[in-house]
This record gives C-alpha cells, sequence and structure tokens, in this order.
C-alpha cells in the first residue's frame, strides 16, 4: 500500500506566463516521471517518484478556476527558507474521478516524503 504525505506548506500562485505554480519544500532526491492528478475539486495529488505520493492541501479557491482550464502545472522546490529554487519542473495535468483518488487520512510519512 502506498503511503501518502500532506504537504501544508505549498504556496499557490500564478507565473508570468500564466501557469498556475506550487512553491514547495525542496525534498531529497529528483522528480523521477511525475504525475499531477486533480479530482476537478479540490483534491490535488503530487506522484513525485514512485512510492512519493503528496497530497496538496493548501489551494486558494481564487485558483480553482484556472486549475480547471490547465493542461500542466509547475513544481517550483526551494529550502526551508526559501532562498533559491532548487528545481523546477512543468507536469500535465491529469484529471480523475474523485473516487479514484485515494483519501487524505494518513499524517505525513517521513520515510516516505522527507523534505530536506
Amino acid at each position: 500500500m502506498r503511503k501518502m504525505a500532506v504537504e501544508t506548506l505549498c504556496f499557490v500562485f500564478q507565473d508570468a506566463d500564466g501557469i498556475l505554480s506550487f512553491s514547495l519544500n525542496e525534498y531529497e532526491g529528483a522528480p523521477n516521471n511525475p504525475r499531477f492528478m486533480y479530482d476537478g475539486d479540490r483534491r490535488l495529488l503530487l506522484l513525485r517518484q514512485p512510492g512519493q505520493l503528496i497530497a496538496l492541501d493548501s489551494i486558494a479557491e481564487e485558483f480553482l478556476p484556472l486549475l480547471q482550464r490547465s493542461e500542466k502545472v509547475r513544481f517550483v522546490e526551494t529550502p526551508e527558507d526559501s532562498s533559491k529554487i532548487v528545481r523546477q519542473y512543468d507536469i500535465s495535468v491529469t484529471k480523475i474521478e474523485d473516487d479514484t483518488l485515494p483519501a487524505v487520512t494518513e499524517p505525513e510519512s517521513p520515510a516516505l516524503a522527507t523534505a530536506v
């Protein structure tokens, strides 16, 4: 069974090029074939690497219409002090039926998704 981390310190903004962007604390290791899944409402999941599933729970209502129209989103990883961008990557948005996404019930698992 895949465990899920919950990212509560995610900042969401619209980049100058119009892409919806998510700023996260830096995670260990590079993303490996990342996937972004969205249920059409407020459930957002980032599969950053195989076995590393991150639920994003802090998207403001004002960004939902933009997300519903988006074909891709951008992830920006920074150290805790946000002093620099460590990684930046664009991911296609995969819209999924809400009953196929796992429920966010488990707290963050340090072994699964550890921010650096």
